[in-house]
């Protein structure tokens, strides 16, 4: 080789060393991560505090069903849900009536329109919030599902950790090829800025939670301001989980794959667009930390696809010398020590870790994903489900108007 030749891959090097690093790392954080399961410590006090489950339902006909029956399937049986219809124009009003009418327990609450300055989901549960009679709230998503155990499990661990807020990351239900791609590495794209063991530690102001599934105390809630102090955020759970934390109460977030699941995106344009969102919400609408978080798959995982496919191409073309051949080399360990980490936070998430398999073209999605989050930052406008949501001509908030 020459010098210059070895300066390269010695900083080549430099880059594949991060992985086994990464790899301890990874070990030590799973195994310091709450992890719930069916048979973790259940509610076992024979007074049950009344908990209002609220569901917001705006355009959700194929998954609204599936939903409230898994909520009403619960083992912990002291509960009211409110069903909230969020301007939707499929059947998902005739299926909430028809829920309320089977179960005593069920309410729809109609929504018809969306004030400036909120988000649809917002302003649904923050209306919701005011109908609500329970000693505890239960904000879930129509996409999931829920274990008959899940709410009394999630009652007791937020009993034990004294948490006036607790969360939980579901499993990522993937039918798709493109879902079992992408999914599971978006979610650790997301789940790196928010590392559970800070979350979960009192003295840590990192905060998080996860919308799809957020048991919150009435008075947790009422205090943090609800929902009309983070009405203009597209993920106005890890915001409300920042409001909580900031005032001194305990907030806790726990891996359940066997306790619940949820399916976010059904195509690759849904995917792409609602992640987006996410990111740009949850990292502040910040171009410079989203372009950071571009950087690491940039500089640590997709030059092992370069490397690769350009070291191999020289091969192929004949070349023979050292420097050729020990890039491609490298190559190959560096995609073996990517995936090493990256199954690990697979399980996490998923149950067919195979996708893991195809996670550099997962990568680039995501590259695709991050640059559309920096375009919303650089222009201020949000399209989501059906609403288009904009920076207003004067003062603070959000403008709306149907996309």
């Amino acid at each position: 080789m020459t010098t210059d030749e070895r300066v390269i891959f010695s900083i080549y090097l430099g880059l594949i060393a991060i992985w086994p690093i990464r790899y301890v790392v990874v070990r030590l954080i799973l195994r310091y991560t709450d992890r719930l399961t069916p048979a973790s410590p259940r509610w076992s006090n024979p007074v049950e505090p009344l908990v209002t489950v609220v569901i917001p339902a705006k355009d959700e006909e194929a998954s609204l069903r599936g939903c409230v029956e898994s909520v009403l399937a619960q083992t912990y049986r002291n509960m009211e849900v409110l069903i909230v219809d969020d301007r939707s124009t499929d059947r998902t009003p005739e299926i909430a009536r028809g829920l309320a009418a089977a179960d005593s327990r069920v309410e729809v609450i109609s929504i018809d329109s969306l004030p400036p300055g909120w988000t649809g989901k917002t302003h649904g549960l923050h209306v919701a919030s005011h109908r609500a009679r329970g000693e505890w709230y239960w904000f879930v998503d129509a996409d999931t599902r829920h274990d008959p155990a899940s709410l009394s499990v999630v009652m007791e661990y937020a009993r034990s950790k004294n948490a006036r807020l607790a969360s939980l990351l579901p499993e990522m239900r993937c039918e798709t090829f493109w879902e079992r791609v992408v999914q599971p590495l978006a979610g650790i794209v997301l789940m790196q800025s928010f590392p559970l063991f800070r979350v979960n530690n009192d003295r840590d102001p990192t905060a998080f939670a996860n919308g799809q599934y957020i048991l919150i105390e009435r008075e947790a809630y009422r205090s943090a301001g609800g929902h009309a102090e983070v009405r203009d955020r597209f993920v106005e759970d890890i915001h409300l989980a920042r409001r909580v934390k900031r005032l001194g109460m305990p907030i806790r977030t726990a891996v359940a794959r066997d306790l619940g699941s949820t399916r976010m995106y059904t195509s690759l344009s849904g995917l792409t667009r609602g992640w987006a969102r996410i990111l740009y919400d949850a990292l502040d609408r910040n171009p410079i930390r989203l372009a950071l978080k571009a950087l690491d798959p940039l500089i640590f995982s997709q030059t092992a696809h370069i490397v690769f496919v350009a070291s191999g191409l020289g091969l192929l073309l004949g070349e023979r010398g050292t420097f050729v051949t020990a890039m491609f080399v490298a190559a190959i360990f560096h995609h073996l020590a990517a995936l090493l980490v990256l199954d690990l936070l697979y399980r996490e998430s998923v149950r067919d870790r195979s996708s893991v398999l195809w996670y550099g073209l997962a990568g680039l999605v995501i590259d695709a994903i991050l640059f559309r989050a920096i375009r919303m930052c650089l222009t201020g406008r949000v399209d989501w489900r059906g609403t288009t949501y904009a920076p207003p001509s004067s003062g603070d908030g959000l403008a709306s108007k149907p996309s």
